[in-house]
């Protein structure tokens, strides 16, 4: 109710109910000012702080959104300055990769090449070497030529088996092959050539020994480490083969006497082409050693630089281990 505009709460209550009597009512008027004002105050002190709360929020959420969009806008620059060098790379890697097919084609063209001449160069000196007209200095002469001639035919197919190689033709046609019988012919080979510095050689290995590989490229491996045993020997000095098993690996060492590979230059001997001052007397084209990992590689196994110092240096070449007879072949 509403006294003078303002507004008023009425309560009434009856004070004997039931009673025979007159009924009697107690009422009070309470005046209801003060409590609507209240609550005015209070829907603004709501209002107010549900106000701060949003703007506090929304302050927050700025501050917030601003930091974590930081790390997001580097990550875009990165990840724009990543593919800018990703794309570089890709160009860089395409660029090379051309200039190493382009390398590998000119090498198998140039050695084909090469082999028709060499071959009609030896056949004429061959027949002219079959005459009975030449002096006997001439006749040396031309045996030396002829002797050449088979060397330079030994580089070109070298060059052709790396060109090979490097334009990823080249497949090994994996078989069980036993090295023993393959490491006696090579040192067959090895006593048949003449010997100025009568060179001992000792061998030790099992009778059978049996790799998985190919024939043609394990004997390109055995024939470059033996005649390296061979060339970079002292006078009266010795050559060492020797193979065994170890758990899935046949291991081969040749080892051989003579002026050590200096350490600065062991990281070296691998690379093709590469002469170093030990063998700056001997004669050789510097691909033999390349030549030889590459195939050793391709065989699943890896051939190394094992010791060089005071008077001995040893190579070792891995081979996998052929499976069991009749077992199925294996690849690496």
């Amino acid at each position: 109710m509403r006294v003078g505009g303002e507004p008023y709460l009425l309560f009434c209550m009856r004070l004997n109910p039931g009673s025979l009597f007159p009924p009697a009512y107690e009422v009070s008027i309470f005046s209801l000012a003060d409590s609507l004002a209240r609550r005015r105050l209070l829907l603004w002190q709501f209002a107010g702080a549900c106000g701060l709360l949003l703007l506090g929020a929304l302050l927050a959420s700025h501050l917030l959104s601003g930091r974590l969009s930081e790390p997001v806008e580097r990550l875009a620059v990165d990840s724009e300055e990543n593919r800018a060098q990703r794309h570089r790379a890709e160009a860089a890697l395409e660029s090379t990769s051309r200039e190493l097919q382009r390398s590998a084609r000119f090498s198998a063209d140039a050695s084909h090449q090469l082999k028709t001449p060499v071959t009609v160069l030896r056949a004429g000196l061959e027949e002219l070497l079959a005459g009975e007209y030449l002096s006997s200095e001439a006749r040396e002469e031309v045996s030396a030529l002829v002797h050449q001639t088979f060397r330079l035919a030994g580089v070109i197919e070298d060059l052709l088996l790396l060109s090979r190689m490097d334009a990823g033709r080249l497949q090994i046609q994996f078989s069980r092959l036993d090295l023993t019988p393959l490491v006696e012919a090579w040192l067959d080979d090895l006593g048949a050539l003449p010997d100025p510095l009568d060179l001992k050689v000792e061998a030790d290995y099992p009778p059978s020994l049996c790799i998985s590989g190919e024939k043609r490229y394990a004997s390109i491996i055995l024939q470059n480490l033996l005649e390296n045993a061979r060339k970079y020997n002292r006078a009266g000095g010795r050559i060492r083969i020797a193979a065994r098993a170890d758990g899935a690996w046949a291991v081969l060492t040749v080892g051989n006497t003579g002026r050590p590979v200096p350490a600065a230059a062991q990281e070296h001997i691998f690379e093709r082409f590469h002469r170093g001052a030990v063998g700056e007397n001997v004669p050789g084209h510097g691909i033999g050693l390349n030549l030889a990992r590459e195939l050793a590689r391709l065989h699943g196994g890896d051939l190394r630089l094992a010791r060089s110092d005071e008077d001995w240096t040893e190579f070792e070449v891995r081979f996998r281990l052929a499976p069991s007879a009749g077992g199925p072949g294996e690849t690496p």
